[in-house]
C-alpha cells in the first residue's frame, strides 16, 4: 500500500484524487483553471465513464496524491571511488566519495575498518574520515539522491548524461 499525502486547493496537480464536500467518490484531477476539470470513475465498472466536471473551491473537501519516495542509498560494498548526486539549494551537484580500509592504529575506536572521505569542495559536509552512518547523518540537509561507482559516473559523463 502506498502512502498518500493530503493536498490543499492551491497545490492541486493533474493526477491528484479530489473529494468534494457533496460527493462520496474521489475524482481524478485532469486539469486546472477557474474550477478543476476532472475525470470521474463510476463505481467499480470495468470501463470508466468520463464526465466533465467543474469543482469550485467552495465545494472542495480535500485531495490526496502518492507521497514522494525517498531515495534509498545503500552503503557501497567495495572500497574505491564513488560519486554522489546531491541536492544543493535549487540545483544538484556531484561529489566524490572515497571508501577505504584503515587499520586500528589510524582509527582505534572503529567497530569495522571501512571509512569514507568526502572531497573538500563539495556540497557534502563531514570530517576527514567518517563511517557511512556519520556521512548520512552529517548531510541530512544535503541528501544523497544517487550513488554511482567511478565507472558508472565516468561512463555517464562521457555520454554527456551527468
Amino acid at each position: 500500500m502506498s502512502k498518500k499525502i493530503r493536498v490543499g486547493w492551491d497545490d492541486l496537480k493533474p493526477g491528484d484524487l479530489m473529494s468534494r464536500t457533496d460527493w462520496h467518490s474521489m475524482i481524478k484531477v485532469e486539469g486546472d483553471g477557474v474550477g478543476v476539470s476532472a475525470t470521474w470513475k463510476l463505481g467499480v465498472e470495468k470501463e470508466p465513464v468520463s464526465v466533465f466536471l467543474v469543482v469550485y473551491e467552495e465545494d472542495f473537501d480535500y485531495a490526496t496524491r502518492p507521497a514522494p519516495k525517498k531515495p534509498h542509498i545503500e552503503e557501497p560494498v567495495s572500497p574505491g571511488e564513488y560519486w554522489a548526486r546531491t541536492q544543493t539549494g535549487e540545483g544538484e551537484t556531484w561529489t566524490q566519495i572515497i571508501k577505504a580500509y584503515v587499520n586500528d592504529y589510524v582509527l582505534p575506536s572503529s567497530d569495522d575498518n571501512c571509512v569514507y572521505q568526502v572531497s573538500r569542495h563539495s556540497g557534502l559536509r563531514g570530517f576527514l574520515w567518517m563511517k557511512w552512518w556519520e556521512l548520512l547523518e552529517a548531510n541530512k540537509q544535503t541528501p544523497i539522491l544517487e550513488l554511482l561507482s567511478a565507472e558508472e559516473y565516468y561512463t555517464r559523463k562521457a555520454k554527456g548524461q551527468s
